[in-house]
């Protein structure tokens, strides 16, 4: 988790509008030292999230977990941070969208290791359910269903 946090600051250097997307592809933000996408929690709640293709889990922070009004019970895992291993809650979220793509049941940790403006990291709790190549020249993610 410590690529998450060292680049927590870029999304207050984001370049010009990506490429158009269509269907699979999903628009990137960012310089190429990291990229962030877009995407819909539940159907309801929108966000600015880091794709991170090294990051076991996908992580929303606690106030991405109370618009979704998750309840965080006793399923714990252990996160690396920069700061060592913390203890952080596990939930599920019903629907995660990055465009149309949807994945039902993401195994998420609520974390507020993840700041504003971010709300979120996209991790492999989402991304294994795809192929995906990041086109650093189009600025697209392409998923394929089916990872």
């Amino acid at each position: 988790m410590r690529r998450p946090l060292a680049l927590l600051g870029l999304a207050a250097v984001l370049v010009a509008a990506p490429a158009r997307a269509d269907g699979r592809e999903v628009p990137l933000q960012g310089d190429g030292r990291g990229w962030l996408v877009r995407a819909t929690l539940n159907g309801s709640v929108n966000g600015l999230f880091l794709l991170d293709t090294g990051a076991s889990y996908c992580v929303i922070n606690q106030s991405v977990a109370r618009r979704l009004g998750l309840k965080t019970g006793a399923e714990q895992t252990t996160l690396a941070t920069a700061n060592g291993l913390v203890r952080a809650p596990m939930v599920t979220i019903r629907y995660f969208d990055l465009g149309s793509n949807r994945v039902r049941d993401v195994k998420a940790v609520v974390h507020d290791s993840v700041m504003p403006p971010l709300d979120g990291i996209v991790g492999l709790s989402y991304l294994n359910n795809f192929s995906y190549v990041i086109d650093a020249k189009q600025r697209l993610l392409r998923l394929r269903p089916g990872g």
